[in-house]
C-alpha cells in the first residue's frame, strides 16, 4: 500500500505554536515541513513548540532527523496512538509526558466569544478545514441540500417551542441535565453523522448548553443584540461589526471575522439576519443566518481582495444558528445550535482530516460558551459600561446582574 503524502497543519496560539503532521514523514515531506518551520520560526519567538505526530503513518531517516532536531530545540511531542507513541519515545529516549489539558493551541479562533445567536458565528467560522485547499465553487445542488437540512432543523425547533414541547435539549437526558445544572458546559454533535455529507459539501451541526446562575433573561439579551460593539467584545477575531436594522422581532447586521491561522490572513465578510421570538417573560429563542458571506484574501495587505460569493476556498459557505434562553432555577439556561455549510474534504485527506474537523468544531463551541460565562459573570466594569451605553430594546433596559462578578469559570468538562 502506498504511504499517503504528508499533510501538515500549523496552528498559531497565544502561548504555543503547534505543528500537526499526518501521513508519511519521508524525505520530501520532511523537506517541505522544515521549510515551513524556518519561515514560521521568526514568528514563534518564545512560545512553546508542540509537534503532534498522532497521524504520522511512516517515517524515514530524513523524517527522524527532523524530529530529533525539534526535540533538541525543546519541542514537546503529542502522540495519541500506539504507533506514534513508540515513534516519539524512540526520538526522545524517554517515556512521553502528557500534554497539559489546558493547552488548546490548535483553535483557529482561540479568542472568539459567543454571547448570542448572532455571536455564534465566531464559533461557526472556526469549523474550517485545517489545511490550504484549492478553490471550490458552491453548486446549486449543494444549496438545495442545505435548504432541505435547514427546513428539517426549523421543523424540530417548532416542535420544541410549541406548548408542551421539550424547549431545552439539556433536559432530554438526565445525565446531561445534571451536568449542566452543576455548572458544566456540555457540547455534542447533533444526532446523526456529523459532519453530514451532501452533494458537493459538508454540513457541520453541533449543540452546546450551559447554565448561568444569578442572571435574568433581559440581562443576557442586552448583550446579545449589541451588534455595534461586537468588534470590541470579540476582538481580535471580529475586526468590524455594525447594526443595520433592529426591531422587536428582526435584526440585521454585518460583521467581518478575521482568521489568523496558518500565517494566512483571510477574513469572512458577511451580512446576517436574525429572527427573535419571546415566549412569555422567561423564554426566548432566535434563529440567525447569513444572507451574504464572502471570503477576503490577503486581508490587511495591499493585495487584499474580496472573493465573489460562493467561490474561494469554500471553508465556510453558509451559516445558521439557533439560540434558546430559559430563565429558571435562579439563572438562565443558554443553548446554541451551530450549523455551517462548507466544501467537502478531498477523499485522499478524509481519513486524517475528519477527526480534526470534529475536534475543531467541538472545541470552538466549547470555548465560546466558556468565554460567554466569563464575560457575563466575571467583569463588572464591562457589564456596567454595556448597561450605560446600550439603547433600550423593546422600550426597556434591565440592570445587568453583577452578583457573580467574582465568580470563577464553572467550566469543568465536556461530554
Amino acid at each position: 500500500m502506498k504511504t499517503p503524502a504528508l499533510e501538515y497543519f500549523m496552528h498559531d496560539g497565544k502561548n504555543a505554536f503547534r505543528f500537526e503532521l499526518a501521513g508519511g514523514l519521508n524525505y520530501e515531506g520532511a523537506r517541505r515541513v522544515e521549510q515551513s518551520w524556518r519561515t514560521a520560526a521568526s514568528e514563534i519567538s518564545d512560545r512553546r513548540l508542540i509537534i503532534d505526530i498522532t497521524f504520522v503513518t511512516a517515517v524515514d531517516n530524513q523524517g527522524r532527523s527532523l524530529l530529533r532536531r525539534w526535540h533538541r530545540e525543546g519541542a514537546h511531542f503529542v502522540a495519541n496512538s500506539p504507533a506514534s507513541r513508540i515513534l516519539a519515545e524512540s526520538i526522545t529516549g524517554a517515556p512521553l509526558a502528557e500534554l497539559a489539558t489546558n493547552t488548546h493551541t490548535w483553535l483557529p479562533f482561540r479568542n472568539s466569544l459567543v454571547r448570542s445567536a448572532a455571536g455564534l458565528w465566531l464559533a461557526l467560522a472556526a469549523v474550517v478545514f485545517p489545511f490550504r485547499a484549492t478553490a471550490a465553487n458552491l453548486k446549486s445542488e449543494t444549496v438545495v441540500a442545505w435548504d432541505a437540512y435547514l427546513e428539517t432543523a426549523n421543523a424540530r425547533l417548532q416542535e420544541r417551542v410549541r406548548p408542551g414541547g421539550s424547549f431545552l435539549w439539556t433536559f432530554e437526558n438526565a445525565e446531561r441535565a445534571s451536568a449542566v445544572r452543576s455548572g458544566e458546559i456540555v457540547v455534542a454533535p447533533a444526532p446523526g453523522h456529523n459532519p453530514a455529507k451532501v452533494p458537493g459539501g459538508l454540513i457541520h451541526h453541533w449543540m452546546g448548553a450551559m447554565f448561568l446562575p444569578g442572571l435574568k433573561l433581559d440581562d443576557v439579551l442586552e448583550v446579545t443584540r449589541d451588534y455595534d460593539h461586537y468588534k470590541e467584545y470579540y476582538s481580535p477575531s471580529v475586526v468590524a461589526s455594525k447594526t443595520v436594522a433592529r426591531n422587536s422581532s428582526h435584526d440585521r447586521f454585518s460583521m467581518r471575522i478575521m482568521n489568523r491561522a496558518f500565517f494566512v490572513k483571510t477574513a469572512l465578510d458577511a451580512d446576517y439576519q436574525a429572527s427573535n421570538v419571546r415566549l412569555g417573560e422567561h423564554r426566548f429563542y432566535s434563529t440567525s443566518r447569513t444572507t451574504r458571506l464572502q471570503e477576503i484574501e490577503d486581508y490587511g495587505q495591499a493585495s487584499e481582495h474580496q472573493i465573489p460569493e460562493g467561490e474561494g476556498g469554500g471553508y465556510i459557505w453558509k451559516l445558521f444558528s439557533i439560540a434558546r434562553f430559559d430563565q429558571r432555577d435562579g439563572g438562565v439556561y443558554i443553548e446554541f445550535e451551530a450549523i455551517a455549510l462548507s466544501r467537502d474534504i478531498p477523499a485522499a485527506a478524509r481519513f486524517f482530516v475528519d477527526p480534526l474537523v470534529r475536534r475543531v468544531s467541538r472545541s470552538s463551541l466549547l470555548t465560546s460558551l466558556q468565554q460567554t460565562e466569563e464575560a457575563l459573570h466575571g467583569n463588572p466594569d464591562l457589564l456596567a459600561s454595556r448597561r450605560a451605553r446600550i439603547p433600550a430594546v423593546d422600550g426597556r433596559v434591565s440592570a445587568v446582574s453583577t452578583s457573580y462578578s467574582n465568580k470563577s469559570s464553572a467550566f469543568t468538562g465536556v461530554r
